[in-house]
Parts: C-alpha cells; sequence; structure tokens
C-alpha cells in the first residue's frame, strides 16, 4: 500500500497530528517551512484578541462559505471591523444571541483548523464588553458589538468588493 500526502495537505493537519503520522511510519520528513503554513508560530496567537487573518487566509476561511456567513462577514467590513448583535441576527431574522454561537463556534474552529491553533486560542472575533446595552433589570442582553482586527477588516473589504 502507498499513503501520499502532499506538503500542502501536510500542514494543514494539526502538529500532534503530523507527529504521529511521522512516529507511525517510522521514517524522516523534512520539516515544513514556515511559509507554507499560511500560519503564523504558535507563540504569535494571541489571547482574547481577534486574530490578523490576511486576504490569502480569509480567501481559504470563506471557500464553500454559505450566504450568511458571506452577509455577517460583510457586516464588519462595511462597519469599519464591528457589527452589533442585532445587525447578525437580522441576516437571519433571528432575536436571540443564542443563534449566534453555532455560527460563531463554527467559523472559529474552520480558522484555528487553517492557522494549525491546536491549543484553541485563535479567534476570528472578539465581544466589546464595554457596548453591551443590557434591560433595566440587567437580566436580559439587548445588544452588544463584536469586532474584528483591523487588518481582518481590510481584507474582508477587499476580498467581498467593497474597496
Amino acid at each position: 500500500m502507498q499513503l501520499v500526502i502532499d506538503q500542502a495537505d501536510f500542514v494543514r493537519l494539526s502538529s500532534a497530528t503530523r507527529g504521529e503520522l511521522i512516529r507511525l511510519l517510522g521514517g524522516e520528513v523534512q520539516a515544513v517551512p514556515s511559509s507554507a503554513a499560511s500560519a503564523p508560530a504558535k507563540g504569535n496567537f494571541r489571547w482574547r484578541q481577534p486574530h490578523d487573518v490576511p486576504a490569502t487566509l480569509l480567501r481559504k476561511l470563506l471557500k464553500g462559505a454559505d450566504t450568511v456567513t458571506r452577509e455577517r462577514l460583510a457586516i464588519f467590513a462595511r462597519n469599519n471591523g464591528r457589527a452589533s448583535m442585532k445587525q447578525l441576527l437580522a441576516v437571519t431574522k433571528d432575536k436571540d444571541w443564542h443563534a449566534l454561537t453555532p455560527w460563531e463556534g463554527a467559523i472559529t474552529r474552520r480558522l484555528r483548523r487553517l492557522v494549525g491553533d491546536d491549543n484553541r486560542i485563535v479567534s476570528l472575533m472578539q465581544w466589546d464588553y464595554e457596548a453591551e446595552v443590557w434591560d433595566a433589570g440587567h437580566s436580559h442582553l439587548l445588544d452588544g458589538v463584536y469586532y474584528v482586527s483591523s487588518a481582518t477588516t481590510k481584507a474582508l473589504r477587499k476580498e467581498l468588493g467593497l474597496d
């Protein structure tokens, strides 16, 4: 039997998976140059800050993305990297902020897989706690703001044809 994994596919695997494959196959594999993986070194991932997504990575992230994802990301692009919870919910006519959780989780997991973040540090977007709007009893969140980095905003504007 012959197993072929080209370099482009190999770098997309998690470091743990790459190590396990090398160990199981018992062969020596040339080091993968960092330029081959379109991700920064693991030490460059930042906690609680949106990840800078350059145009090349954004194209991969958007490959096969549904209309809802593209429309929501366009909101960020049109509003200087910020999108209110209500704006994002309006895309699907949802009212409850919980409806954003699966979407946010899916795009974050995809980004982490693309950049090789095994430690789950990378996030496409963050929540602006200073912009929260609560009801009078502070028991129900009425609105708030998500934001992406300025580099991601620039890439989104270019990719979505807004520049």
